[in-house]
């Protein structure tokens, strides 16, 4: 089934209109007037819309742009409304502003600069597409989580209890659903890890030939919920059970280096090609738990430069960027790590600098 979007945009619209429907969707374009109940009766029939940040430059004068929109549909909060996705698509700057300002962010599922779209068409259709099944999954399951997460009652257990509580909340409200569920849960170390931590937390370089027979054995593991199809992700109790009952193994993995837990699992599943992963050069430990914020390089916490974020979800593990990171990046994360760890970084650039 073609899905239909409402593409509004100000200027002339008719290569985007073309692209995104030789990617599979009906697509009607829209430039605005400044009457916005305009729009609003043209959503009836629709499944996603997709707005350009900037709307007052085309030839109907609309005296809004796309927050506005946005902010309106997010508001009409009735029986008869259907919700459905809002993406924002835009000029590059305008993109790097809108992740700037918190105020609008609540406001979009997602956001993509048009030269994004236009270098990964695939990515985008593949993204919308989620979106529109997760806003459809999620009203035809009544918002019962066990279907939205897609496990059985016996696995409730998964779902952190300030989750439930949280999600619970905002019953009825299907955007809400969506954007806690993509937002904290999906995009976030925690109740579910994706690939990279799950290799960091085994202990494995994911170039090893044996990587995916790892991979096959955790099957019970991954996640089938909403967003699934674009973000493969696995539950780390599950992991944590795996490792306990398919490996045999009764020393917790954090308690073991990678070398050490990498030994287990090739012996456990008789696998020859199967590498430990490397610590970074200004890392001391193997005991990886987490990765690099940066680089996505396994990293044990101790060895991390904390992110501070204005607050961590309780279901939610914190982020690190590495110290091999720090010295390369430090511009692009100096106002989110403490004063303690710039020190630290200076002082390490310095004895890197002294030793040549």
């Amino acid at each position: 089934m073609a899905y239909k979007i409402l593409y509004v945009e100000d200027q002339k619209t008719d290569s985007r209109e073309l692209d995104l429907k030789a990617l599979g969707f009906e697509v009607e374009s829209y430039d605005p007037s400044s009457d916005l109940s305009e729009i609003l009766g043209k959503l009836n029939n629709i499944d996603a819309l997709i707005l350009d940040y900037r709307l007052t430059n085309g030839e109907k004068h609309a005296c809004f742009d796309a927050p506005t929109i946005a902010a309106t549909l997010r508001s009409k909060h009735t029986t008869d409304f259907k919700e459905r996705p809002i993406i924002l698509m835009s000029n590059e700057d305008v993109i790097v502003d809108y992740y700037k300002d918190f105020t609008n962010q609540d406001l979009f599922d997602f956001a993509i600069s048009k030269k994004d779209f236009l270098g990964n068409k695939e990515k985008f259709k593949n993204y919308l597409t989620s979106f529109v099944e997760a806003y459809s999954k999620i009203k035809t399951d009544n918002f019962d989580l066990l279907k939205i997460f897609q496990i059985n009652s016996s696995e409730s257990g998964l779902i952190h209890t300030q989750i439930k509580s949280k999600l619970k909340s905002k019953e009825g409200f299907i955007y809400e659903h969506s954007r806690l569920i993509n937002d904290t849960i999906i995009n976030a170390i925690g109740t579910l890890i994706g690939e990279d931590i799950l290799a960091a937390r085994l202990g494995i370089s994911k170039d090893s030939k044996d990587w995916a027979v790892v991979l096959d054995s955790l099957k019970d593991a991954k996640y089938f919920g909403i967003f699934s199809d674009i973000h493969s992700r696995w539950w780390m109790d599950k992991v944590n059970f795996w490792w306990e009952n398919v490996i045999e193994f009764e020393t917790p993995l954090r308690r073991l280096n990678a070398e050490e837990r990498v030994n287990v699992i090739k012996t456990k599943l008789s696998l020859d090609d199967l590498n430990p992963s490397v610590k970074t050069e200004y890392s001391t430990s193997s005991n990886f738990w987490t990765i690099c914020k940066f680089s996505n390089k396994p990293l044990d916490p101790f060895d991390g430069i904390e992110l501070l974020k204005k607050d961590y979800l309780p279901w939610q593990e914190k982020e690190y960027i590495s110290f091999d990171s720090a010295l390369t990046e430090i511009e692009k994360f100096k106002n989110i790590i403490s004063e303690i760890d710039k020190k630290a970084i200076r002082e390490l650039a310095n004895k890197v600098n002294t030793n040549g």
